[in-house]
């Protein structure tokens, strides 16, 4: 099969691989596309220092159960993965925390990943798509649909509040989408003009469209937004931490750049202003997304599909932000 592999940090590149074999307690999927994520760039750049290389790239995972050695899982089922293995043994996963695992593996870093046909995945990792569920629906149920979830569900958004989502690119998007599920009033920042009319189509209430957006988020909600799913991190925290108001909330779950952010404590503190850190899906945010994607509450926005060795190109559009959407490569 035909895999993109890190086989150093700094160069990926398409290869001929063996198809896996699965272990007992491990299936083998077969995939159609896989989904593209900013976190792949940053893994190829050397931003996580536990990857083993060579490494076939890439977490975004689901398909068709090609070969099973599990008990749970059967040839023909059509499963989504998380991205990452939990141990299921700590306290953690014990406690449905599985996504802060401390023993967890990641895939398409710390094991071989979905930038190939055929992947092998841990019966831990799965849950079954139910019936309707688009393909591309499910191939981001983890790491974009889930994993904004679980963000909202630990900053505990509760319908008519005000939330501020930054950025419009694969996360962007579908947030609007599940804020306005929750009965949230959805303010949308993006840096480019041109997705401000795609935005208010998937239903935000307002989009605001400057460097310094904070004072325009200030003229729809004069004491500031309930809560910030900040998807962007470092280039917009601090107009973030601007815009939300006294005893609002901040929930990070992207950081484009991976650079140090300054913070105004005296402004966190005198305003009591709560920061959450947000990272992945459990298996339980992975089922809820795909039941709402299943029913058409959250539709698959995907910017391009491109074949597996235009890889490049897809990483190049994210880098220059010229996805409104997400991207898949296919087999």
């Amino acid at each position: 099969m035909k895999a993109v592999v890190l086989e150093e940090i700094g160069r990926a590149s398409l290869k001929d691989a063996e198809l896996p074999e699965p272990k007992p307690g491990e299936v083998v999927i077969k995939q159609c596309i896989t989904g593209v994520c900013y976190r792949d760039i940053l893994t190829v750049e050397g931003f996580f220092p536990r990857v083993r290389v060579p490494v076939i790239l890439g977490h975004e995972i689901a398909g068709e159960v090609w070969e099973s050695r599990s008990e749970r899982f059967r040839k023909g089922d059509i499963v989504a993965s998380l991205t990452y293995i939990p141990c299921g043994s700590c306290d953690r996963c014990r406690k449905g925390e599985e996504n802060i695992c401390r023993n967890r593996i990641a895939y398409g870093e710390d094991v071989d990943g979905s930038y190939a046909e055929y992947v092998r995945v841990d019966e831990r990792s799965l849950v079954k798509v139910p019936n309707g569920t688009p393909m591309e629906g499910a191939v981001i149920a983890a790491c974009v649909t889930g994993m904004i979830i679980h963000a909202f569900e630990i900053a505990g958004l509760k319908e008519g509040e005000k939330v501020l989502i930054t950025g419009a690119g694969g996360i962007g998007v579908h947030a609007v989408q599940i804020a306005k599920a929750y009965g949230a009033e959805v303010i949308a920042e993006t840096s480019s003009e041109w997705k401000k009319d795609r935005l208010f189509s998937l239903g935000a209430d307002h989009v605001v469209c400057s460097k310094e957006f904070s004072s325009d988020v200030r003229k729809i909600a004069k004491e500031g937004v309930d809560l910030v799913l900040e998807g962007v991190g470092q280039p917009t925290i601090d107009q973030s931490l601007k815009s939300v108001r006294w005893g609002g909330r901040i929930v990070v779950v992207g950081n484009v750049n991976v650079k140090p952010v300054e913070l105004n404590l005296g402004s966190i503190i005198l305003r009591e202003v709560r920061i959450f850190g947000s990272i992945g899906a459990t298996r339980a945010d992975l089922e809820k997304a795909l039941k709402l994607t299943s029913e058409g509450k959250i539709k698959p926005v995907i910017h391009s599909v491109l074949p597996v060795e235009e890889f490049q190109r897809a990483h190049e559009m994210m880098r220059r932000r010229e996805n409104f959407g997400r991207i898949l490569l296919k087999f």
